[in-house]
């Protein structure tokens, strides 16, 4: 398990935690545990087809119904990840978003505080990057559009159109409560674009850590392991 979970740190990154939340181990009798990797993060290890994701994204509890009867959901894409967690093609959206709060004068990283010295709280910033950054290739997380012109999804709209900085309490698994600033733009998704093209996953490739682990494990009983044994056997003998 060792293997991929090192295989899992230096490959993954915005999937990084997910795959390590799903993965464990689990004791078969005295002499055998196997590693398993829960439901949940099975995609990542076995890849998905490219999709139309509006059924799946209109499946959270969030949804609602609009008066001309089409299912819409408000979708938040996050961009104070840390690098660790983050694709290339997210990091230049985040540094970005850092460059425009600090042109601001708004703190990316630590919390705003009000007179009292005690963190604000709801939504306190909201701005628009209009013109940046721009799409240099036709890759994953480059968006629609020409490349050179400002990465854009599939209606037009600059990814960082809309804007908004977030200070919310959240309450931890002890009961605690922390503040925590939240750095997102909204899109929605409605049941009236399906067939438009514009909810439309590319497709993953499957990483099979399993199967890499599997001939990595062989690879080293027999150059490291194998003769061991048979040299300790004859000594036995």
């Amino acid at each position: 398990m060792g293997h991929i979970v090192e295989e899992v740190q230096k490959k993954l990154h915005s999937s990084r935690q997910k795959y390590l939340d799903n993965l464990h181990m689990e004791q078969v009798d005295q002499d055998t545990w196997t590693i398993v990797l829960d439901p949940p993060a099975m995609w990542i290890e076995e890849g998905l087809d490219e999709h139309e994701m509006i059924d799946d994204l209109l499946k959270s509890d969030k949804a609602r119904m609009t008066k001309s009867g089409a299912k819409v959901l408000s979708v938040p894409f996050e961009h104070a990840k840390g690098a660790a967690e983050s694709t290339p093609a997210q990091r230049d959206l985040t540094e970005t978003v850092k460059k425009e709060m600090k042109s601001r004068g708004i703190p990316y990283g630590g919390l705003e505080m009000d007179e009292g010295g005690k963190p604000k709280t709801g939504l306190l910033h909201s701005f628009d990057v209009m013109s940046a950054p721009l799409k240099t290739s036709d890759g994953a997380g480059q968006g629609a559009g020409p490349v050179g012109s400002v990465r854009q999804g599939s209606t037009g709209i600059p990814f960082l159109q809309g804007v908004r900085v977030y200070q919310k309490p959240i309450k931890g698994k002890d009961g605690s409560v922390s503040v925590k600033k939240s750095i997102v733009t909204f899109r929605t998704v409605s049941s009236a674009q399906k067939g438009t093209g514009k909810w439309m996953y590319p497709g993953l490739e499957g990483k099979n850590f399993f199967d890499e682990a599997a001939e990595w494990a062989q690879k080293e009983f027999e150059d490291r392991i194998r003769d061991r044994i048979i040299v300790t056997v004859a000594k036995k003998l």
